[in-house]
């Protein structure tokens, strides 16, 4: 399934995910060119501070690098896909001062092909449909950091009422165990594509099945919207639990953590 239009989609729906709820919310903004795409989250914290979307050339790579990071301040993720160019964007990167993490593979899944829906015992799962469970959606994701992290939460009540319009393209979903929130997460329905985020199991109910549990019904419920591809992307221990959903790796992402100089457009 890792074709190149399908990695076009993965990119693109990506690329459109960390921008998506910038765009209207106040004090952040987004800056695409048509090389690259900047989503500024207003915040010292580069889980939403993201540059991704890269199309340099070979010739204008290391002058479009240095151009970048003067563009921006505070911290930034630069993300390269399978898509980016020139080919050797990550090492290119990498020179210019800001070193790859470890690199995350990309993976697909035909949403035709989903097993059963096994929900554990005491687990219900819900779409957020209001405020509140969002501010329950973001807790969760914040409880990844220890002590919880305050910029995500900051982040996401910032944006919700964006995230709540029924026009968003964004699924959330969280999951109860005896009434308290214990996992979510996102199906971001765009360019033809599921793509799975922000899958996310506080640390003392993990290996009870419940982010399976989650990802199947997001899974299903992209399905039940007419959707037929799915695409997330994994640290290389996630592996095992998607491929027993279906998925497959195709493609990949490497991520670089970049301290910008300035703020202006590029």
């Amino acid at each position: 399934m890792s074709s190149p239009a399908l990695l076009d989609r993965m990119a693109a729906n990506f690329a459109e995910h960390s921008c998506h709820l910038h765009r209207k919310t106040a004090g952040m903004t987004v800056v695409e060119t048509d090389d690259l795409v900047i989503a500024d989250g207003d915040m010292d914290d580069d889980t939403f501070n993201i540059i991704t979307g890269t199309r340099f050339t070979s010739s204008t790579v290391d002058s479009r690098i240095a151009e970048t990071v003067a563009a921006v301040s505070d911290r930034f993720t630069w993300w390269v896909d399978s898509t980016s160019t020139p080919d050797n964007l990550s090492d290119r990167i990498a020179e210019a001062g800001f070193p790859a993490m470890d690199p995350e593979p990309g993976m697909v899944a035909d949403l035709a092909c989903l097993p059963a829906l096994e929900i554990p015992s005491g687990l219900r799962i819900e779409q957020v449909r209001d405020a509140g469970q969002f501010a329950q959606y973001a807790a969760i994701l914040a409880a990844n950091w220890d002590p919880p992290a305050p910029g995500v939460i900051g982040f996401y009540a910032r944006a919700a009422a964006v995230a709540l319009d029924p026009a968003c393209q964004a699924r959330y979903f969280v999951g109860y165990l005896d009434d308290v929130v214990v996992c979510t997460t996102e199906a971001f329905l765009s360019h033809g594509v599921a793509g799975i985020y922000n899958i996310s199991t506080l640390a003392g109910f993990r290996r009870r099945g419940f982010g399976r549990a989650i990802t199947l019904s997001a899974l299903l419920a992209a399905r039940s919207e007419g959707f037929e591809t799915a695409v997330l992307q994994t640290s290389p221990d996630g592996q095992e639990l998607y491929r027993g959903l279906g998925f497959t790796v195709a493609g990949g992402f490497t991520e670089h953590s970049i301290t910008g100089s300035r703020r202006s457009a590029p």
